[in-house]
């Protein structure tokens, strides 16, 4: 340390003028000793008062420390406050922009959350949708089969059962799976309940063909399905958007309503209510009557009749297919509108 006048001395670090006795340097943290006393009164300094230094001080102000990769510090000139005072260009390096400050760690925290708004940062959690609800933690990218599905049961027997398909242009549709199939094996690890079917999903990326190992009306079938990315599907809203909206039947039923067929391992949806003068009311559908096929698609579930009637066309015709009192009909009827 270089007395300037009496009562104060030069920071060698960077050289700022200080009140004399303090053990740190006020503007780099730099220790200057042990100091005469743990506090010193505060001191007003000549701002005219000229700064005197070494030759050596002069050209290098770290030159005592011998740190390696600092480079000098320019001197401002005299009168000019030390704090806030910033190198010229011929003295910027790394190390001294490293330094720490006061708010580098909160401009690093709007740094961190600016990146991973953008995407450059991966997101570690995702939210899921679609009525299976949960917090799954995952690497890759998130796919859409939680939301695809109105949820994945714990089927009787094990695996995961598809409650319900929970909108069109789905990976689960186009590999032919439907509600009230059962998943036994998806790509190479067993399942056996909804949970794990959901940690599966979880770990699986976009656009990976997968093998599926699942039981359809008590047959053990296989496909290949192919993981789509999470925000290309859009459930039913797809179909609201659409002219006329989604398609109207009329009809009242719920998850319970699900019944398995006498002598077969084939379900269906039981009617509990027809709405009088609606679109199942003046096609003959009747209270009881139990859906097994809808446009030609099987109707396993509550959820798929959902979907289906929703999905057909408003004043399109479609084949509803029927058990009534042991016997099979196909019905044709002129699908209503969304009011």
């Amino acid at each position: 340390m270089r007395a300037e006048n009496a009562g104060t001395v030069n920071c060698p670090s960077c050289g700022a003028t200080l009140v004399a006795g303090l053990r740190f340097c006020r503007m780099c943290g730099y220790r200057l000793g042990e100091g005469v006393e743990e506090y010193v009164a505060t001191q007003r300094l000549d701002p005219g008062a000229a700064r005197v230094a070494s030759p050596s001080a002069a050209t290098d102000p770290f030159a005592s420390r011998q740190t390696w990769g600092r480079a000098p510090l320019q001197q401002p000139p005299p009168g000019t406050p030390s704090h806030g005072r910033l190198p010229d260009a011929s003295s910027w390096s790394w190390v001294n922009a490293c330094r720490p400050r006061r708010w580098n760690w909160m401009i690093w925290m709007i740094l961190a959350i600016v990146l991973m708004s953008t995407g450059v940062l991966p997101m570690k959690f995702r939210i899921s949708g679609g009525g299976n609800g949960g917090v799954h933690k995952h690497n890759a990218p998130a796919t859409s089969l939680l939301d695809e599905a109105d949820a994945y049961d714990n089927a009787e027997g094990g695996g995961a059962f598809i409650r319900g398909l929970a909108g069109p242009d789905s990976s689960l549709e186009r590999a032919g799976l439907v509600g009230g199939d059962i998943i036994k094996s998806f790509d190479g690890k067993p399942v056996n309940s909804g949970d794990d079917m959901k940690k599966l999903i979880a770990d699986t990326p976009q656009g990976k063909a997968v093998p599926v190992v699942y039981i359809h009306d008590g047959e053990t079938k296989s496909t290949t399905l192919t993981t789509a990315a999470g925000e290309t599907f859009h459930g039913m809203d797809t179909l609201k958007q659409r002219p006329g909206g989604r398609g109207v039947l009329d009809v009242d039923f719920d998850d319970d309503d699900r019944v398995r067929l006498p002598n077969s391992d084939i379900y269906g949806v039981k009617l509990t209510d027809i709405e009088r003068n609606g679109p199942a009311d003046i096609a003959g559908l009747k209270e009881g009557d139990i859906v097994v096929e809808f446009d030609g698609k099987p109707i396993r579930t509550a959820g798929d009749l959902r979907y289906r009637a929703g999905a057909a066309t408003p004043g399109g015709i479609v084949n509803v297919v029927v058990m009534r009192d042991g016997q099979q009909l196909s019905i044709p009827v002129k699908m209503g509108r969304q009011k």
